[in-house]
């Protein structure tokens, strides 16, 4: 057995044991992923506001926009 077989067979052994960890891991990090989504989108939301007074409302529209736009791809269960 050469040293690439050796190789390949240590590779599969260590993905057989990998699955099942892999799986858990994706089952736990939805509802972290979620979490972490409506956190953002808050951040967003409060980013915009303080951006906003900055500029003394110049430029509204342009940040509303924007922050609307993140807050939709961060967190896209969060009512309008």
């Amino acid at each position: 057995m050469g040293l690439l077989d050796k190789a390949k067979e240590l590779a599969n052994q260590a993905k057989e044991k990998v699955g099942p960890l892999a799986e858990q891991a994706r089952e736990k990090a939805g509802p972290l992923a979620e979490k972490a989504g409506g956190a953002a989108a808050r951040g967003v939301d409060l980013a915009a506001s303080k951006l906003d007074k900055a500029t003394r409302g110049k430029y509204h529209d342009k940040i509303e926009n924007v922050s609307t736009k993140l807050e939709n791809v961060l967190d896209p269960n969060r009512p309008k």
